[in-house]
């Protein structure tokens, strides 16, 4: 048996993080980068989280060129697949909109707290890889077993 990357395409990848979940936001600070793991849903072409307006993310996280990684990972089984989206992340200040994405699929957060602040991360561009396992079969000798 042998491993092997496949890339996937911009629909594939859109596919595998429809349902939501959990990812990872990568955004640059004056501190530095930072990444931070957030539940999610997506609603066309883009990521919808939400946080505290007063946190990292609330404050340095928005209004910047970021990215989210997604991934399903077996560590016993050596595969998976791991999909990033980059874009610009934005605080998204339209009610109606808001009241919709509450209404069809909101992003739960695990943490307790006041979450109120809804950012949406609209993807320019989506790449992912699926690492899997490749049977290699011996060759064909053309000679039949069967008699």
């Amino acid at each position: 048996m042998t491993r092997i990357w496949t890339e996937l395409s911009p629909g594939e990848c859109a596919e595998l993080i429809a349902a939501g979940g959990v990812g990872r936001l990568a955004f640059c600070t004056p501190a530095g980068p930072q990444i931070v793991p957030l539940t999610f849903v997506v609603s066309g072409a883009s990521i919808i989280f939400r946080t505290s307006p007063y946190s990292m993310v609330g404050t340095q996280g928005t209004e910047s060129a970021a990215a989210f990684e997604v991934d399903d990972l077996s560590p016993s089984e050596q595969s998976g697949w791991s999909v990033v989206a980059c874009g610009a992340a934005q605080a998204m200040s339209d009610p109606d909109e808001i009241a919709e994405i509450r209404a069809l699929s909101d992003p739960q957060p695990w943490v307790d707290g006041s979450r109120t602040l809804y950012i949406r991360l609209s993807w320019q561009t989506i790449t992912g890889r699926r690492i899997d396992t490749e049977v290699v079969r011996p060759a064909d000798t053309g000679v039949s077993l069967v008699g």
